[in-house]
């Protein structure tokens, strides 16, 4: 006589954590590799505060995906064949939502700060973003601390409306954030046909980048809606907190392509000299450089500048470039 246990389904539970799992790894991967990109390119150009928040967020991105890995692992290897094991909440799943919150609320507050230079100092542009931003971090501290005490994904379903907050605060904070930068980018076009070229680039970056999480955010908020007793939605939590590290690392590490393209034709200027980004603190200008060719004497090149952020430290400026 054979015996054979039965098991749930577990193809939308375990099956969809799993899938997040693995896509998170992925995407872990590719924030790895932007992460050893910045500091090959920049770590002579940057501020130490900008490293150190690179640092910061790499660590954190890192953390996260172990806690990840520690859950499935507990889940199907651990705890395989102990049925009961599948509806407890691994210490190491609560603690990815601490991480998750850590890694947006500091990303977001990054682009906050750009949109503070972007609008000269307009708090009525900067505020009500931050204030969605800090609402969202609160929010998902409260999940936090409640899922830290139930421990069990029946008990969670209690937090259903917590959790829509969460997702659909986010959602609201990558929107607000894209169209402000992107509105704010437009005001700067001078009409020159390849400033208006740079800036567009500028723009279109900002939109892909606030997209995907934007996206993300969407679909984990539906997926919550519709399907609650499932692990879909954690699926498109998961990913979000790399897609919010991948997308700072892109907007660090994009900047000496966008000096490249802006870089006139036939220039021999160094790269981290031919755009003077940041002056004034963020107040743009027309720049225009003398250039000392052997072929053609002097030429005189006029750059339009969108200017970020500029830092002073020991009564030098640090200059530090956010696109």
């Amino acid at each position: 006589m054979t015996c054979s246990l039965v098991f749930t389904p577990l193809h939308s539970t375990m099956g969809a954590l799993l899938i997040g799992v693995l896509i998170s790894g992925a995407l872990w991967g590719i924030s790895a590799i932007q992460t050893y990109f910045y500091f090959s390119t920049f770590r002579h150009q940057d501020t130490l505060q900008l490293k150190l928040l690179v640092v910061f967020i790499s660590v954190l991105d890192t953390a996260h995906q172990i806690m990840l890995s520690h859950s499935i692992y507990m889940y199907l290897v651990s705890g395989f064949g102990d049925v009961k094991y599948l509806g407890v909440v691994t210490w190491s799943m609560i603690t990815m939502v601490l991480l998750s919150a850590l890694i947006a609320v500091t990303i977001q507050l990054f682009m906050c700060w750009r949109i503070w230079i972007l609008s000269k100092n307009n708090v009525y542009w900067t505020v009500p973003i931050v204030a969605i931003v800090l609402a969202s971090f609160a929010v998902t501290t409260v999940y936090f601390e409640k899922c830290w005490s139930l421990r069990t994904w029946s008990k969670l379903e209690s937090l259903s409306k917590i959790s829509r907050a969460v997702n659909g605060l986010n959602f609201g904070g990558d929107i607000a954030i894209s169209f402000a930068m992107v509105y704010l980018l437009r005001n700067f076009k001078p009409g020159i046909e390849s400033t208006d070229a740079l800036i567009n680039r500028l723009m279109g970056f900002c939109l892909k980048t606030g997209l995907l999480t934007t996206i993300c955010a969407i679909l984990s908020l539906i997926s919550i809606s519709i399907w609650p007793n499932t692990f879909i939605y954690i699926t498109f939590y998961c990913v979000l907190a790399r897609l919010y590290t991948n997308s700072f690392l892109a907007t660090l590490n994009a900047r000496e392509q966008l000096r490249k393209f802006s870089r006139p034709a036939g220039s021999s200027l160094p790269s981290n000299n031919d755009i003077q980004w940041a002056r004034d603190l963020g107040i743009s200008s027309d720049h225009t450089e003398t250039l000392d060719c052997s072929n053609s004497g002097t030429q005189k090149v006029e750059t339009y500048v969108h200017s970020d952020i500029e830092m002073n430290s020991h009564g030098k400026d640090n200059v530090f470039t956010l696109y």
